[in-house]
């Protein structure tokens, strides 16, 4: 993962993030994989349009088939990252929406392409459009289990390395210059290692509520909505380190009341 992070970031092209995520996605044990970014909002809701960003190793003839055809509008993965914050599976897609008998068709037309059962990573960046990255097993293979965390940060970190490209290609600016407190970076560190509120709290001498008073807050810093997402933008930018996520347990309750925040 650490070998992934630091090549995606220095990747100079979209090309190269799609290439370096490609054999990501087969070191975790994934067929295939595919990333979308795509226009938001009522204007464009009916016609599903895909935005500045698109990468797939998908089958080329099922992808000229949907360009060509026109089927994106169809595919109901899409419509469920809309409705979803979290991961999902594509076995779970009928929990998420009304499937109707244009979207099931979709899928059999994409199980007999070769794209049998698939994980995707909705992402949700206020302000600008929405995405999702796709982790997919061909016929007959079960989602890898144990890879499904990692593909959480592997979607994560290549979506805003090339959301990162794209607005520097526009002269937008990256969003840069975010500064968390030390407070705010304490609870961000533990949250990557995967403590709840409750147990960072004592680690820090503070109450569970202050502990996602801190989170909350870096979270809006960053304008993500969930954890993934606020612990793989401190990392892009450099305001942790894996050794941080990975280090050794925090000293307790008294090394935290010896932080102040800023």
């Amino acid at each position: 993962m650490q070998t992934f992070v630091r090549d995606v970031r220095a990747s100079p092209s979209l090309t190269d993030i799609g290439l370096i995520l490609k054999d990501a996605t087969r070191s975790f044990h994934f067929d295939h994989f595919a990333m979308a970014q795509r226009v938001t909002g009522p204007a464009v809701m009916m016609n599903l349009p895909l935005g500045p960003v698109r990468l797939t190793d998908f089958p080329d003839a099922w992808v000229e088939q949907l360009v060509s055809q026109g089927r994106i509008a169809d595919d109901p993965v899409l419509l469920a990252s809309e409705r979803s914050v979290a991961p999902f599976a594509w076995s779970n897609l009928e929990t998420l929406l009304p499937m109707n008998d244009r979207h099931r068709a979709y899928m059999a037309q994409a199980r007999a392409a070769g794209l049998a059962e698939g994980y995707t990573v909705p992402i949700h960046v206020p302000g600008q459009a929405s995405g999702l990255v796709s982790f997919v097993m061909g016929g007959g293979r079960e989602l890898p289990a144990e890879a499904l965390p990692a593909a959480q940060y592997l979607a994560c970190f290549a979506f805003e390395a090339a959301r990162r490209l794209k607005l520097a290609a526009n002269d937008s600016g990256t969003g840069g210059g975010i500064r968390l407190t030390q407070r705010q970076l304490d609870c961000v560190v533990l949250a990557a290692r995967g403590k709840s509120n409750w147990v960072t709290g004592k680690l820090l001498g503070l109450t569970e509520g202050t502990v996602h008073k801190y989170l909350e807050a870096a979270k809006r810093r960053y304008g993500v909505s969930s954890r993934t997402e606020l612990v793989v933008r401190a990392l892009y930018d450099g305001h942790l380190s894996f050794a941080d996520v990975m280090g050794a347990e925090m000293m307790g309750a008294g090394a935290g009341d010896r932080r102040r925040d800023d």
